[in-house]
């Protein structure tokens, strides 16, 4: 035991002699600094647009408030006595909903950088401003530096360079003798020089993202999933230094393990994420079009507006069957009534969400057949990981939007349940009060919990990929040179 201490203490002190491996960790510290100032900019960019459309939300209050009292002219008279109307109110003062920054977007963005961060909801969907393809040319063209990409692409450099000559260099030096003597073997020399530099790579990650969490503006996260976080993190760093150990165990010279090396993690970083991607493609090939969805969503308004009002009606309460006592012979008479404009857009609705649906299909398929198969590269397996602890995942988004859609369901009941109120038999518009606007549905944003079991196999896959390597490393090391 106290031979290891020794050689972990030579090996310290070996390190810290060398200016390279000072000037080293400084760009590293400096990249991983701007990295947390740029996630940081990200996540109060985002604060500041939330609390942007809250202060609008507020104006929007305040004004149709307003329009109760507001009485100086015959025009302003009309608007006071349908200023509690439903259709007034979804109009001057819709429902928020909002992204709520995670405490760890800053770390991992995602695809939460280009991703809106408020919407506005009312009591039908506008699919014609759907969101469109995620992408944001600029952002594109520069790249997203986070915490993450250090993560993911710094580290493993970082362990490459500190092991790659761990004991090649000592042996072209003919000092791996001395090593043996003071070490008892060039295997045992290669461990305790391999945890050294594990334990430098790691505390230095561990500082930059601890800071990180510390620095975030949308506050510390929780206890679990900042210990995941770093678990994850420690994990990827054995992950490294186990394809270095089997590198090494090669027993070639320092030429041999560098190239090598940075031949491994040119792979795993763009090569097998490029073969997945066009794997997922071919199966899958993209059907997108040039749609001006504007334009096709006035082609179906037309339409729709175009059927028999009997035809739209029907729509409307076969659907919704909670308002079918308010039915009235009258509804189906023509198209302007509260009937024919709920069955109108209940049908426009759902023949653009078709639309919209059609074309992004086999984006979506090849995006599900990427995922299945990232699972196999422990880089994009990491990354996928270290995006679901922040809540920065496309699954993420989708949950996220799926709570929109849920809330604007609630909207659109609670809507409904006024303009189709009934009142001693008869079917009456329930204006709203002053006082009733304070208790309106109000958003809640909901941050997903991350599937412990899907962690656990994301980084027992890293721990297995870690240990086979140890053992083809101890396979082939027993050929190693002294």
């Amino acid at each position: 035991m106290k031979d290891k201490i020794m050689l972990l203490l030579y090996e310290w002190k070996h390190i810290a002699r060398q200016s390279a491996v000072w000037i080293l960790f400084f760009f590293f510290f400096v990249i991983a600094g701007y990295a947390i100032y740029s996630g940081n900019v990200l996540t109060k960019n985002k604060l500041s647009a939330i609390e942007e459309a809250k202060k609008e939300s507020v104006k929007d209050y305040h004004s149709t408030l307003q329009a109760f009292t507001d009485t100086a002219s015959v025009e302003k008279k009309q608007q006071a006595e349908n200023a509690g109307n439903p259709y007034v109110i979804d109009y001057r003062y819709p429902r928020i909903a909002f992204d709520q920054p995670y405490p760890m977007t800053g770390l991992a963005s995602g695809i939460k950088d280009i991703t809106p961060v408020t919407e506005k909801v009312n009591y039908y969907t506008d699919y014609a401003a759907v969101d469109r393809e995620m992408i944001n040319p600029s952002i594109l063209f520069e790249g997203r530096l986070d915490l993450l990409y250090v993560n993911l692409y710094l580290i493993p450099l970082l362990i490459i360079v500190l092991a790659y000559n761990v004991i090649s260099s000592e042996k072209e030096k003919g000092i791996s003798n001395l090593l043996i003597v003071q070490g008892g073997s060039l295997k045992r020399v290669l461990f305790g020089k391999l945890l050294t530099r594990l334990i430098i790579v790691f505390l230095a990650a561990f500082i930059v993202n601890i800071l990180g969490m510390l620095l975030s503006p949308s506050g510390f996260p929780s206890v679990k999933d900042a210990f995941l976080w770093i678990f994850l993190l420690f994990s990827y760093c054995v992950l490294w230094i186990s394809l270095c150990f089997v590198i090494i165990a090669l027993d070639g010279n320092s030429v041999f393990n560098l190239f090598t090396c940075i031949a491994v993690w040119v792979f795993l970083m763009f090569l097998l994420p490029l073969a997945i991607n066009k794997t997922a493609q071919m199966q899958h090939p993209s059907d997108l079009k040039l749609l001006d969805l504007e334009e096709k969503d006035r082609q179906i308004s037309d339409e729709v507006w175009a059927m028999k009002p009997k035809m739209v009606v029907d729509s409307f309460y076969r659907n919704f069957p909670r308002y079918a006592p308010a039915y009235i012979p009258s509804d189906t008479i023509d198209n302007q009534n509260d009937a024919f404009f709920a069955g109108y857009y209940y049908i426009k609705q759902n023949r653009m969400k078709a639309v919209i649906d059609s074309l992004w299909e086999g984006d979506q398929k090849a995006n599900q057949t990427a995922y299945r198969l990232i699972r196999y590269n422990p880089v994009q397996s990491t990354e996928h990981l270290f995006t679901l602890l922040a809540r920065t995942s496309r699954a993420d988004y989708q949950a996220y939007k799926q709570d929109v859609k849920d809330f604007q369901h609630e909207w659109q009941t609670y809507f409904y349940d006024r303009v189709f109120s009934m009142k001693d038999g008869t079917r009456t518009i329930a204006k709203f009060t002053p006082e009733e606007l304070k208790k309106l549905p109000t958003f809640t944003i909901k941050h997903h919990n991350v599937s412990i079991s899907e962690f656990i196999s994301g980084t027992l896959f890293l721990w297995i990929i870690s240990l086979g390597c140890w053992i083809g490393g101890l396979v082939l090391i027993r050929k190693f040179k002294q």
